[in-house]
């Protein structure tokens, strides 16, 4: 059996025009988890990151607090993460239509943090029951529920029987992963997502023939590392 480590990246710029970049608590979360990674884990088969820079710098700032004996890290674009954006695109003018959102513009949106959280539960809401809109076309949530499982099918394939794989990621691939794993309805998979902690650990157990249906859940959004700083500062979610 594999055990696959899905980390969750260091919190990010939310709310900023450029999103995709750790920001200061992000790092330190980062090289945190990763004196974490070397005291639990000394023996690590691989690392991975999903190409995204915030998952990148996460991966490459823990990896640098391993020390001298690292594993090397290789980019899995199947452990990437939705296209917010283009979410946005397509569900933020219903949002707007709504009596939840009391502006007008995307700009006063952004403006308001607590707003924007509003904004985006109602956007992953709907995208996650598939409902119908007048942007851009955008890749589904049961299509890219599928992208990532099958992501996670094609690298334990590569693995043998008790590897330790380490996956830098973001929370929508470790919900699509639990989703399946869990059997989780819409609202419990939208629930499940937006309560992953920034830098957390969800750890899985995987049968070594590359099948899931077997797969047990041994941990989730574990981020008793950075509890034990006693720096709050250190616990977010965005």
């Amino acid at each position: 059996m594999a055990v696959i480590y899905l980390v969750r990246h260091g919190q990010a710029t939310f709310g900023a025009k450029e999103y995709d970049r750790l920001s200061p608590i992000g790092e330190r979360q980062a090289r945190i988890l990763g004196h974490h990674l070397q005291r639990v884990l000394p023996r690590l088969d691989s690392l991975c990151s999903g190409g995204m820079v915030r998952q990148d710098r996460t991966a490459e700032l823990a990896r640098e607090a391993m020390g001298t004996e690292r594993p090397p890290l290789r980019t899995v674009e199947a452990f990437s993460e939705y296209d917010h954006e283009a979410l946005f695109r397509a569900y933020l003018p219903a949002f707007f239509d709504t009596d939840e959102c009391p502006v007008d513009s995307l700009e006063a949106l952004m403006a308001d943090s607590k707003l924007l959280e509003r904004a985006l539960r109602f956007v992953l809401r709907a995208w996650m029951e598939g409902r119908e809109h007048d942007g851009a076309p955008v890749t589904g949530w049961p299509e890219f529920c599928q992208a990532a499982n099958e992501g996670l099918r094609e690298l334990l394939k590569i693995y043998e029987a008790r590897s330790r794989i380490a996956i830098f990621t973001s929370g929508g691939v470790i919900t699509a992963v639990l989703r399946d794993l869990l059997r989780l309805s819409h609202r419990r998979a939208l629930g499940l997502n937006l309560c992953v902690y920034n830098a957390s650990i969800t750890q899985i157990y995987c049968p070594s023939d590359g099948g899931l249906e077997d797969a047990l859940l041994l941990g989730f959004n574990n981020i008793t590392y950075l509890e034990m700083t006693g720096d709050r500062d250190l616990i977010t979610f965005r």
